[in-house]
């Protein structure tokens, strides 16, 4: 029987992996290693698990992640590079628009410093802890500023302290479009963007496979070293853009959801 180590966060071990974990006890020995619970003997550091999954992203389960991986022949779902790549909303910009994926315009400034676009969305840098969006939205001169309340806070001295805000260009979409990628399998979803409607999964329906979001999901799971993500896409003008991307997404909105991503676990444990 395979061995598989979970590294988790009480939040999801608690909300968000209750059929995941049932189902894969079913099919492997499971041993949890919780964030918050960490007690880790430096001379107990060798792992026998066949594979790892990472569900959360705090600063100690990426070094223990970064650990993990200095064992050759363990694989670990999400890879460091992968997960701080995905949190990291400026670096990832970057990297996604140098791969030629269509990215907003998107730019640093300091607090009271314009971007260099008119309509615009302010989010945090580092997307790492479970926080609810909550925006708030203000019209100046004919453009639309709306600005995640968090990003507010950490540029306004509360912890993680920023000097700096991340800036996206707003884009006026009719549909946000969430895709999953899940190994080499990917799943639609379309939504009624959050500005429209705050609970994101009542519009939330399935939609038939876009092969240009297909290709885009593809080559971003490839440049960000990711085999588990979501992403969020908006459209203007016939035009798609990804505005975010997920290490951690939430795959019981996916049927089967559950046993689909401990299945890909299952196969890639030590292949």
């Amino acid at each position: 029987m395979k061995k598989i180590g979970i590294l988790i966060d009480k939040y999801h071990l608690k909300y968000k992996v209750t059929e995941f974990l049932k189902y894969l006890k079913s099919k492997a020995e499971v041993k949890i290693y919780i964030e918050e619970s960490f007690l880790l003997d430096s001379s107990e550091s060798k792992f026998d698990e066949d594979i790892f999954f990472t569900k959360a992203k705090g600063d100690l389960l990426l070094a223990f992640v970064k650990l993990i991986e200095e064992e050759p022949n363990i694989p670990v779902i999400n890879s460091y590079k992968g997960i701080w790549l995905a949190i990291n909303r400026y670096l990832n910009s970057v990297i996604l628009k140098k791969a030629g994926l269509p990215v907003p315009d998107f730019s640093l400034n300091p607090k009271g410093s314009n971007p260099p676009f008119g309509d615009y969305i302010i989010k945090n840098i580092i997307d790492q802890k479970n926080y609810k969006f909550k925006p708030i939205v203000n019209k100046v001169n004919g453009q639309l500023n709306v600005a995640d309340e968090r990003a507010l806070n950490e540029v306004d001295k509360t912890d993680p302290k920023y000097n700096y805000l991340y800036y996206q260009k707003f884009i006026k979409s009719k549909w946000e479009y969430k895709i999953y990628g899940i190994g080499d399998d990917v799943y639609f979803y379309k939504q009624l963007p959050i500005l429209v409607n705050p609970n994101k999964t009542e519009s939330r329906r399935k939609i038939e496979e876009i092969p240009e979001l297909k290709e885009y999901c593809y080559k971003a799971m490839e440049v960000m070293d990711l085999k588990l993500t979501s992403l969020d896409f908006l459209k203007s003008n016939d035009q798609f853009f990804l505005t975010d991307i997920n290490c951690t997404p939430n795959f019981n909105y996916i049927k089967n959801g559950h046993k689909i991503v401990a299945d890909l676990l299952l196969e890639l444990a030590k292949k």
